[in-house]
């Protein structure tokens, strides 16, 4: 039990550092020249080093134990939010939030494996329901504190908030967990097995899987556009200071964090495709209602919405993606899920980032909203494997 606190808490800092340079970093940027394309490849850049170093660190972890693996994660986050003091150019943003990402690439493999570890297959929902609520009240959380941190002492300032949590993470993962980094971990073998060449997803179900994973890169791009975009957006057009913006990110992120488990038990109940296809296209009302917002208020109740759909969504494709997959190759499985999510991020920015360019943040906005119903339609095409789908909810990382 108190392994899985501390487990929990260090994922609790590692989204609260993240979140609380959120509100700042793209009109930060903005005031330094980067215009709004510069910013969706700053915001990308993160998402896009974390997609290519999460599948290598876990297998690194593996080897060298997961707490190593968490130390040095949240060391180079710490290096990366103290260098922000000296960055002035759109550049060094990009290759800061680079470097960030790597490091954030090597906490959450590790962290999900040691939560999973020594739990047995009939807890591992809940446990994971309650990994998701302390993830995201991290996330939404963490903005909040930054929206006030940034309005009072500028800035850099949250930088270095955020720089002190990820040192606080690092010295609270090495002293609570030393004992956990003398070996490797539990059930590591070198050698090929046959069930490897098992088909990775069971017959018939490909058309499955590849919808869920639709479905959940939807949920990527919302969160890669509302670092981006919204903080600009809200500037734009209620002249929102930087503690409007983070309470925009915190109900979001409350959203996220409430309504997971509630989707995770009417998925167990009723089927997959029902909650994943209602979240998604509640989350595209709110985000359509982002483009009619008539005042900052009624873009708060559309993000938190956007937010809430979402997590309902988010816990039934993660369950699919167990349902249909070969058991022995779940592992593989999510790995692909997973980086599905982390595509949306990477293109959501990019892509918003220039159509806001060419269009206006408006336009960037409503095309945002059509994109997310046709991302969300592809929720008809899920099946159900079985009448009554398992029980088992994978681990999540992103909203």
């Amino acid at each position: 039990m108190k392994k899985t606190l501390t487990l929990y808490a260090l994922t609790f800092l590692a989204t609260l550092g993240y979140g609380v340079m959120i509100p700042t970093l793209s009109v930060h940027a903005h005031s330094l020249g980067a215009n709004n394309s510069a910013i969706g490849v700053i915001v990308s850049a993160f998402a896009a080093a974390q997609l290519l170093t999460q599948i290598p660190m876990g297998r690194l972890s593996d080897r060298v134990g997961r707490v190593y693996l968490v130390v040095i994660g949240f060391a180079g986050i710490a290096v990366a939010a103290t260098l922000y003091n000296f960055a002035t150019t759109p550049g060094q943003f990009i290759l800061l939030q680079a470097l960030a990402g790597i490091g954030s690439g090597c906490l959450w493999p590790p962290l999900m494996a040691m939560l999973t570890e020594n739990t047995a297959s009939s807890e591992r929902g809940k446990v994971m329901g309650a990994f998701n609520t302390v993830f995201f009240l991290g996330v939404g959380l963490g903005p909040l504190f930054g929206g006030f941190i940034a309005a009072a002492f500028g800035h850099v300032a949250v930088f270095n908030v955020w720089a002190a949590v990820a040192v606080l993470g690092g010295l609270l993962c090495f002293i609570a967990l030393k004992d956990s980094a003398k070996g490797r971990a539990p059930g590591v073998t070198r050698s090929p097995s046959p069930i490897t060449y098992a088909p990775l997803i069971k017959p018939g179900l490909w058309p499955t899987f590849a919808a869920g994973c639709v479905v959940r890169s939807r949920g990527g791009v919302c969160s890669s556009f509302n670092n981006a975009l919204l903080p600009l957006y809200a500037v734009a057009l209620f002249d929102a200071t930087p503690a409007m913006i983070g309470s925009l990110m915190f109900i979001h992120g409350i959203g996220l964090a409430f309504f997971n488990i509630p989707g995770g038990m009417v998925s167990d109940r009723w089927g997959r495709r029902s909650p994943a296809l209602l979240g998604s296209l509640v989350a595209t009302a709110g985000v359509l209602w982002y483009a009619g917002a008539s005042g900052y208020w009624a873009l708060f109740a559309a993000v938190g919405l956007a937010g809430a759909g979402s997590a309902f969504s988010t816990p039934a494709v993660a369950a699919l993606t167990a349902d249909v997959c070969d058991p022995k190759r779940r592992g593989e499985a999510f790995g692909y899920f997973l980086t599905s999510f982390n595509i949306g991020m990477v293109l959501g920015a990019l892509v918003f980032g220039f159509v806001s360019d060419l269009l206006g943040l408006w336009g960037a906005v409503f095309t945002w909203g059509v994109t997310s119903l046709v991302l969300s339609l592809f929720g008809l095409m899920i099946r159900e494997p079985s009448k009554r789908p398992g029980v088992e909810l994978a681990p999540q990382i992103r909203g």
